[in-house]
């Protein structure tokens, strides 16, 4: 009886295996149908896991594959769908589907033999394969071989006159050989075979726009619309078109009729919230952009442009509490993080921004805004050399991101690192002819190289790209103050401030030239007119009586000068120009005691006075009494803490004496924050700079200071010594032996005539 045992286990064995097969089978097909299911419902992900299951139980399963290879483009997995098809291909060589995905593949990454290698394989089996001649054209068009391009399109359209894309590509083609008339001609064809298809016929309108043929690219477009009347992307499309003409109420018409038009497509509301934005009605854009975040109000994106728009128009309370709701809803979310190391910037939180902006570099290397705004907070800082890193970054991974360009040209400008500065400038203008901005950093450069042609032919052009702009008249006025054509310079002067009357800048230069010619009273009629001009501001009127009490020293009036600065120091406690200018006063008299004893009983009664603490200080910081000075400054400082004068003679006073210097930083750095243009709080944080080895940092605040001192015997000097300190022997003699040029006598003289006898 043990044979039958044997034969029972064998058929055991062998209905196992069938039932196994069969079951497989069953599963397989049921994996690859609800595959199919999926796909049809657009529920790629859940389609890419059953196919993955089918060619898991079946690995030469080819429907299969193919599938997934498909889920694989609908998802963008382009390196999933190219393994995929090479696997197709290794199952069934012959498989056209697949060699025609693969050569496209191929194609697209400029591997051009091996495409072709595929398509002729094609072509040899059947060479009227429509989709593989539209390949070999690609193929053709990419190695430059037009005439060969223009053939299989012909041929294409011979085989099938429906086929659109042939005429396009064969227009293409010839416009690109110059016979335009012919290029026109095929592309009307395109258009005219399906006038539902709007792809043709936005070609046809872009290449009238090229040609300047406005009517006709018009009439195209407004055929396209009438055509298919429910497409809100063709309104869009026609008010960006107007948009750029500037006619800007047809662009608000055609984005209106957009947003009728399909009211819960946000793609509307958002490109016309962008427009406004752009033509400068803010009001609008904030609307439509809230309007699109009605409509869905959980799009992070549309969030994030919020967040943008209010950064971009300085509303840093509203951006940051947007930004905040972003980030805690998605902590990781790039775009919002960006913005955050921006609002950061603008509120020169310059160690928060570098932290959160280090990380976000980090994260996505290719981040040219990152880099860009890492760069600028590098700058905040002072630290030239890594600003420049960052921004070489920026300008790396963005070769036409102006920003980073225009930055770069201005920090090389202002290090007078003038060639490179030039350099950055002309490829700026390069990539866009009319940029105001590098014109202005050119035409600096070649003023400071002396190139006068050059500087005029460059301030000329601002003036004639933006004549309603004080910039091109004020550096014109320079130039011909710098050569002594001090009447056309005046002209010019006048010129900006009657854009502008607050630029204290251009009003100093008209009241200098007036004194350089001993002109007082018609300076000081200037003054009082310009005093009458500019009202209640007085951060500007501080500066305007400072420079009557200069005028009226210039004619020994000193009881005037004394009533002109002390009116500057009434008007505005934190200018600190006429802090030194009262006290050289004092000091110059013949009782100076008597003026600190009238300080000094002005805080007995009342010891909460900053500015007479700040006049103490100042009296005593010019008579070398240091100790007594950094008490007074201290005692400013203590009662109110953020007031920047006191800050900066303090940090000052701390440096040149040799005490703690981190302490002085901080008390710069404070200033700076308080005080960005004043020109002796950027001296003040640059020697400090230069006293911890951060000769770049220094350098760059010197010629900020000396931009606006230039004939500032100290400032020279602690440049030049920076400029030594770097190993700029050239730049270094120039700065030194102006500094004794201007002041044989000046604190630092000996040390610069000890330098100079080295160089």
């Amino acid at each position: 009886m043990k044979w039958i045992h044997y034969i029972g286990l064998t058929i055991i064995l062998i209905l196992t295996i069938v039932w196994g097969c069969s079951s497989d089978e069953e599963k397989k097909l049921a994996h690859f149908e609800k595959g199919n299911a999926y796909f049809e419902k657009g529920e790629y992900k859940s389609a890419e896991l059953e196919f993955k299951n089918t060619v898991q139980i079946d690995p030469e399963y080819v429907a299969a594959h193919v599938a997934l290879g498909e889920t694989y483009l609908k998802l963008g997995n382009s390196q999933g769908a190219f393994r995929t098809y090479s696997r197709v291909i290794q199952l069934d060589e012959n498989n056209t589907d697949a060699q025609l995905k693969m050569a496209t593949f191929y194609l697209l990454g400029k591997q051009t033999e091996k495409s072709k290698e595929l398509l002729d394989k094609i072509l040899t089996g059947d060479p009227d394969n429509i989709d593989a001649l539209f390949l070999n054209a690609g193929l053709f068009d990419l190695d430059k071989k037009l005439d060969e391009a223009e053939s299989v399109f012909r041929k294409i359209i011979q085989l099938d006159p429906k086929q659109t894309r042939a005429y396009m590509g064969l227009s293409r083609i010839l416009a690109r050989n110059g016979q335009l008339d012919l290029a026109e001609k095929y592309l009307v064809k395109a258009a005219e075979i399906d006038p539902k298809d709007i792809k043709p016929r936005l070609i046809l309108f872009n290449f009238y726009r090229s040609k300047n043929e406005f009517i006709k690219a018009e009439a195209i477009l407004n055929e396209s619309i009438r055509t298919n009347p429910d497409n809100a992307e063709l309104l869009i499309y026609q008010g960006n078109y107007f948009a750029q003409r500037k006619m800007n109420r047809k662009a608000e018409l055609s984005y209106a009729a957009a947003i009728e038009k399909e009211p819960d497509n946000i793609r509307s509301y958002m490109v016309a919230a962008a427009f406004y934005e752009m033509t400068g009605n803010n009001e609008k854009a904030l609307g439509l952009y809230t309007r699109a975040l009605d409509r869905q109000p959980d799009d992070i994106r549309v969030k994030n442009t919020i967040a943008g728009f209010h950064l971009k128009n300085k509303n840093l309370d509203q951006a940051e509490s947007t930004i905040a709701a972003i980030l805690e809803e998605r902590p990781k979310y790039f775009p919002a993080r960006l913005l955050k190391g921006e609002l950061l910037v603008q509120k020169r939180q310059f160690d928060s921004a570098i932290e959160i902006l280090s990380q976000l570099v980090e994260e996505e290397p290719r981040s040219f805004r990152a880099h860009y705004f890492l760069g600028v907070s590098y700058l905040g800082k002072g630290d030239s050399n890594m600003a420049k890193s960052s921004l070489g970054k920026a300008i790396e991974s963005n070769p036409r991101f102006l920003k980073a360009k225009l930055l770069m040209a201005e920090i090389y400008l202002r290090q007078r690192d003038f060639e490179l500065a030039k350099k950055e400038s002309i490829e700026i203008l390069a990539l866009s002819p009319d940029n105001y901005q590098a014109t202005l950093v050119l035409g600096n450069t070649n003023l400071f190289q002396k190139d006068i042609d050059g500087a005029k032919v460059n301030f000329q052009k601002l003036i004639t790209l933006d004549p309603k702009n004080p910039t091109g008249y004020f550096r014109m006025g320079l130039l011909q103050r710098l050569t002594k054509q001090y009447k056309a310079a005046l002209v010019n002067f006048e010129k900006a401030l009657s854009i502008n009357p607050k630029l204290m800048d251009v009003f100093t230069n008209v009241v200098l030239l007036h004194t350089e010619k001993k002109e007082f009273k018609a300076a000081l009629d200037k003054c009082d007119r310009q005093i009458e001009i500019i009202g209640d501001v007085p951060a500007v009127l501080a500066v305007i009586y400072n420079l009557k009490g200069g005028l009226y020293l210039s004619q020994n009036m000193q009881d005037k000068a004394e009533s002109a600065f002390k009116k500057a120091l009434q008007t505005n406690p934190d200018y600190l120009r006429s802090y030194y200018a009262l006290a050289r006063l004092y000091l110059s008299g013949n009782n100076p005691d008597k003026a600190i004893a009238q300080y000094e009983s002005i805080i007995e009664k009342n010891p909460k006075q900053t500015s007479a603490n700040m006049m103490l200080g100042t009296i005593y910081d010019l008579r070398k009494q240091f100790n007594l000075s950094e008490k007074h400054y201290r005692a400013a400082l203590d009662i109110k803490p953020d007031f920047a004068p006191a800050a900066n003679n303090l940090a000052y006073l701390l440096s040149i004496q040799d005490k703690n210097i981190d302490e002085a930083l901080g008390y710069a750095q404070k200033a700076k924050e308080q005080l960005p243009e004043e020109p002796s709080v950027m001296d003040t944080l640059g020697w400090i700079y230069y006293q911890k080895g951060l000769y770049d940092s220094a350098i760059s605040e010197f010629e900020d200071s000396l931009e606006k001192l230039p004939d500032n015997p100290t400032v020279n000097y602690h440049l030049g010594m920076a400029y030594y300190q770097k190993g700029d022997k050239t730049g270094a003699k120039k700065q030194l032996e102006k500094a004794i040029r201007l002041d044989k006598n000046f604190d630092g003289a000996d040390e610069a005539r000890s330098v100079l006898s080295k160089l």
